[in-house]
């Protein structure tokens, strides 16, 4: 019972602070970084999940499986992250 118990005190703790990492880098970006640089990262991360699949479904190297998990793993993450971070406006200008 007393595993239990701290399994999921730990897990709440955990989880907390991830919730809170992904509120201060909202605060932090949203509305200040253009959509073009938002869009780069945003492949950036999706490139590395790409890569970590691929790492982890190739049949040659278990090396290659540990390291795509970790980059599948760093990877999502920074998305759950990044998905919270709203682009700056584009501010178009009427032609005369």
């Amino acid at each position: 019972m007393a595993q239990a118990a701290t399994f999921i005190i730990g897990f709440a703790a955990i989880l907390g602070l991830f919730i809170y990492f992904i509120r201060r880098v909202s605060q932090r970006y949203s509305h200040r970084i253009d959509e073009a640089s938002f869009a780069r990262i945003e492949r950036v991360i999706i490139g590395g999940i790409v890569l970590g699949v691929v790492g982890m479904f190739q049949p040659w190297l278990f090396a290659g499986y540990k390291l795509g998990f970790q980059l599948l793993l760093i990877s999502t993450l920074a998305f759950i992250v990044w998905s919270h971070v709203t682009p700056a406006p584009t501010i178009y200008r009427a032609e005369e």
